[in-house]
């Protein structure tokens, strides 16, 4: 009896032996990473809430770029978009206290115009939302300000200029919308690049003090090809236009501003210095869902994906300019890496006033 009894007890003990490495070999794989979390049943953002709060959007591309990747990045995530377009400032402000009101898990202002409103009520409803803003900072301490190193994409402007003229004349012009301290990096990038290339650049620089005086900026931009400039540099938000037009009147070669402005009908606009909104966003929500958002503001680049220029960090499908040979573009995505290791540092300038004083 004892006997039969040990046998069925090893019996047992053999069978539970073999369910065990069974079982082991059939282990549940761990879940995957948030990255591909869109594969999965449940996607992180499901149930949560993310707004973006800005101008009439209509066909600015600075702001259907944002757009675009707020919705994109909601079927990434899962979470639910809404994009509230707002009519003055004061939209801005009710627009923000309505979706505090709706809980929203993260309010989105596109654009210095979202600045005072998101200020205000960040600070009045500080545990309410999580804050962003793009392209403008404030003084809201949970508000996540996010602003550019712009001073590298106007330093690709810069080498574009130079090669672009190519020793056909060492004047440069720019025309922008004003002559503040806020403008600087433009102008201090936009020099330095052209000093790359040609360290015998003289430079002139004439101000619209407007966003938005097309006819102003296309007198100036006349004035400074009469000066003997062969390439000018519009920054003059509104006012490019007018620039371009002269360009192409007149026959010298030009740039634009934050957007893709290259024109298949203006073959004179060679590229434009790019701020990429819809990267930016990409950039907020991705980091917004890896678990490690802060209301620390940001300094993005060209390291970032979020500074560049046309035909060199971003590309179009416009065609490009003659006066840019292949070998230009080897040479002009070479300077935009060493931008993006950090080999070429434009991090920290000197001011105005040490620039030129030494």
């Amino acid at each position: 009896m004892k006997k039969a009894l040990a046998l069925f007890l090893a019996l047992v003990l053999s069978m539970s032996l073999m369910t065990a490495c069974g079982s082991k070999k059939e282990e549940t794989p761990a879940p995957a990473p948030a990255e591909n979390a869109a594969s999965s049943d449940t996607l992180p953002g499901e149930g949560m809430k993310i707004a973006l709060v800005c101008d009439k959007v209509g066909t600015q591309v600075f702001l259907t770029q944002m757009v675009d990747a707020l919705n994109e990045a909601a079927a990434k995530y899962g979470f639910e978009p809404t994009v509230a377009e707002c009519a003055d400032s004061a939209a801005f402000e009710d627009n923000m206290r309505a979706l505090v009101a709706e809980e929203y898990d993260l309010i989105i202002g596109g654009g210095w115009q979202a600045g005072d409103a998101i200020n205000k009520v960040a600070t009045e409803y500080p545990d309410a939302a999580n804050y962003a803003l793009i392209d403008s900072e404030v003084e809201a301490e949970n508000v996540k300000c996010i602003s550019y190193r712009e001073q590298e994409g106007a330093y690709l402007i810069g080498v574009i200029a130079a090669l672009t003229t190519d020793g056909e004349s060492h004047t440069y012009g720019a025309v922008h919308v004003n002559e503040g301290p806020g403008s600087w990096k433009w102008r201090y990038g936009y020099m330095e690049g052209v000093k790359s290339i040609d360290p015998d650049a003289q430079f002139v620089f004439n101000y619209t003090a407007s966003y938005s005086d097309p006819a102003k900026a296309k007198e100036l931009a006349i004035q400074q090809y009469e000066q003997g400039c062969v390439f000018i540099n519009s920054a003059a938000a509104g006012g490019d236009s007018g620039t371009f037009e002269a360009a192409k009147e007149k026959g010298f070669y030009t740039s634009g501003q934050d957007v893709d402005l290259t024109d298949p009908e203006n073959p004179y606009i060679v590229s434009s210095q790019i701020k990429d909104t819809y990267q930016s966003v990409w950039n907020l929500i991705d980091e917004f869902f890896s678990g490690s958002y802060t209301n620390d503001n940001s300094v993005w680049g060209v390291s970032e994906g979020t500074i560049g220029a046309v035909y060199v960090t971003h590309e179009t499908a416009n065609p490009r300019s003659e006066r840019l040979s292949d070998d230009d573009i080897a040479y002009l995505k070479q300077v935009a890496d060493d931008i993006r290791t950090g080999k070429l540092d434009l991090t920290n300038y000197p001011t105005e006033e040490e620039y030129f004083a030494g």
